[in-house]
Formats: structure tokens, C-alpha cells, sequence
């Protein structure tokens, strides 16, 4: 199968979303849209970035964010609980909206930059441990930029 320009853009995309999905209930609703919001926020300011907007959208689509615009939205509704308002979402696309924020179109967007602040702010946030979150990249084959 070919792959196509968006795929030779972002050719981590897919590996990554294997990776969240062999972590049980990360695409699951288990917190609000104001605990969402304290997240974003707090990775914001560790990462000393203007905080976004964060609202949430009941389709069944992805979570999404919009760095040019200062915008991330989670999806709030999904079938059998799954959705965006989840600690692992929310820092996912705080993650975009930071490494947006710090390195513009200079990055891939689910390249090693990107996951090196991403894994910072789930180790940050105790998602799990770091040693945990680290080793089960390898199946994946995802390598990541540690952040300083």
C-alpha cells in the first residue's frame, strides 16, 4: 500500500496512536473538561507557552489542536466512554500546542520532539512510571527527544 502525503509528513502518527492504544483506558472518558483545562494549563506554564483555549465537541471525531489559533478541543463524547476527556488525551494535545508554540512547522507533529515533550508531561503528570512509559515505546519502534 502506498503511503500517503499526509502519512510522508507525519510518518509517526499511526505508530503513536498504536502505542496510546496498548495503554488501557487512555481513550477513555474519566475526567471533566475543567480538570482537562488545569492540565493544558500547568503543562503550559511549565513549558512557559501562552495556554490555549479548551473547549470540548460531542461527534465522533478526534481531539484535536489548532496551535496557530491557540485552540485544542476533546472530544467529550464517544461510543461505550470513549473520548478525549482523559489525562493522557489532554496532554497529548498539549503537546501539540507546545511544541507548536516552541518550534513551529520546524518539527514533525507526532515526530521525536513532539513525543519527548509528550512523554515529559505524562511522566510529569504520573501517568505512569517513566521506566514503564519509556520501555513500551520499543515495540513501536518510536524514539523521542528528552526534554531538558
Amino acid at each position: 500500500m502506498a503511503s500517503s502525503q499526509s502519512d510522508d509528513l507525519d510518518p509517526h502518527k499511526n505508530d503513536v496512536y498504536l502505542w496510546e492504544d496498548s495503554w488501557p483506558g487512555w481513550n477513555r472518558n474519566h475526567v471533566g473538561i475543567r480538570a482537562c483545562r488545569r492540565l493544558i494549563a500547568t503543562a503550559c506554564r511549565h513549558y512557559k507557552v501562552k495556554c490555549p483555549t479548551v473547549t470540548t465537541h460531542h461527534k465522533r471525531s478526534f481531539s484535536f489542536s489548532i496551535p496557530t489559533k491557540d485552540y485544542i478541543s476533546l472530544q467529550g463524547w464517544g461510543h461505550e466512554d470513549r473520548g478525549g476527556l482523559n489525562v493522557p488525551t489532554a496532554l497529548h494535545e498539549a503537546a501539540h500546542h507546545i511544541a507548536w508554540s516552541l518550534h513551529g512547522d520546524r518539527i514533525q507533529d507526532h515526530g521525536p520532539t513532539w513525543l519527548g515533550i509528550y512523554l515529559d508531561l505524562l511522566i510529569r503528570a504520573k501517568v505512569a512510571p517513566e521506566v514503564a512509559l519509556i520501555a513500551s515505546l520499543q515495540p513501536f519502534s518510536l524514539t523521542y527527544r528528552k526534554q531538558k
